[in-house]
């Protein structure tokens, strides 16, 4: 393979990213309402391992009902909520019928990205507040789409971003926002792991690989670094040059398993993402004029992180090595945050306008754009 790498000079336009205002949504609950009252749609890993529990544990929520087509899933999912003392559960084998329940006003949405959009537009039609799994779709476009039908609906719609919610990252956000390392002038981010052990295509979850529009490393994993590096800086990235390429490519995958790309955000700082299938890593770093931040692990599904700050402001934040918090902990805080902001009539974190930069961000950096081809010594020499 010809080997290209992406290098932004004067013949070549960098992609720009735009942003986007959005209207206010005002929801309300019955003013009796003293918890949400919470469908689960799709009762596969990330929910019957992790939402699930979380949601079961959150305050200011309650588990009313539940979608799966599979018997089976649906009785893990009842299971859990009877072990945690509740018995009247619904179970619906069609979301329709659950988006059609009077006594549900918020949906979690936790099927394939592919399916994301149809049922988002469905919950809003329903009128039904929204918490969806992340990547909220596969496109600007399709995120549009959502965004739109939940505002036409005045019904608010939110991202499931759970790593938002850890100690670690907020804390991350707080330290680089209040200068801790002074100004930032350089950024790496990397999230990565070896989908191909545990996803590979044909086996339940495959279509991390074999979805055209839906699948890659960089919907999967890449969009962490998308809205973590957002709201860790507190800035936008407005430019960037992406390579797209496949590394450890399985037989029958039919998108990239590999992003990488220089980029540059709206107040100037420049840095460097990598997304990948090929293997394990995650970690960020900020380097600013008064010393380097990194954060390491902390877009896991399992909480607990690792902070540590070099330079004139040296802080270690360390909650991974003796994590005492239940796996599930950064779901439960996510649900209660969606389920107080319902209650309360509050704004929601991230918000509508959030994502869909994110998505903007994400369809740039899926695009091939004019590279610089490298010569070898001989070759120049010539």
């Amino acid at each position: 393979m010809n080997r290209c790498v992406p290098f932004p000079n004067g013949h070549q336009q960098p992609i720009v990213l735009f942003p986007s205002d959005m209207s206010p949504i005002h929801f309300s609950l019955p003013p009796s309402a003293t918890a949400v009252r919470w469908g689960v749609v799709g009762c596969g890993q990330i929910a019957v391992d992790k939402s699930l529990p979380g949601l079961l544990a959150a305050t200011d929520a309650r588990l009313a009902a539940i979608a799966d087509p599979l018997e089976p899933r649906r009785e893990l999912a009842l299971n859990l909520a009877t072990r945690a003392g509740i018995k009247d559960v619904r179970a619906f084998s069609d979301a329709a019928e659950l988006f059609a329940d009077p006594g549900i006003d918020a949906v979690y949405i936790a099927l394939p990205t592919g399916d994301h959009a149809a049922a988002v537009i469905a919950a809003a039609e329903a009128k039904k507040a929204i918490l969806c799994e992340k990547p909220l779709g596969r496109s600007a476009a399709e995120v549009a789409s959502m965004v739109r039908a939940a505002q036409t609906n005045g019904v608010p719609l939110m991202t499931a971003y759970m790593s938002r919610f850890s100690d670690v990252f907020r804390k991350a956000v707080t330290l680089i926002r209040d200068g801790a390392i002074g100004k930032v002038t350089f950024v790496t981010a990397h999230f990565s792991y070896s989908c191909y052990r545990y996803y590979p295509p044909g086996a339940p979850g495959g279509w991390r690989y074999t979805d055209p529009d839906g699948g890659g490393a960089l919907l999967d994993v890449g969009v962490y670094l998308a809205f973590g590096l957002r709201e860790m800086l507190g800035e936008r990235i407005v430019e960037v040059a992406p390579l797209n390429c496949d590394t450890f490519k399985p037989a029958g995958a039919v998108v990239p398993d590999t992003t990488a790309a220089w980029f540059l955000t709206g107040n100037g700082t420049p840095g460097t993402l990598i997304t990948t299938f090929s293997h394990d890593a995650q970690s960020l770093v900020f380097y600013g004029t008064a010393g380097n931040l990194t954060v390491t692990d902390c877009f896991y599904q399992t909480p607990g992180a690792r902070l540590e700050i070099r330079g004139e402001n040296p802080c270690v934040l360390d909650t991974k090595s003796e994590n005492k918090l239940v796996h599930f902990d950064n779901y439960r805080s996510e649900f209660e945050h969606f389920s107080r902001a319902l209650l309360r009539g509050e704004p929601h974190q991230p918000s509508a306008e959030d994502v869909l930069a994110d998505a903007l961000l994400l369809d740039a950096l899926k695009q091939s754009v004019p590279t610089v081809t490298v010569p070898a010594p001989g070759e120049f020499l010539r």
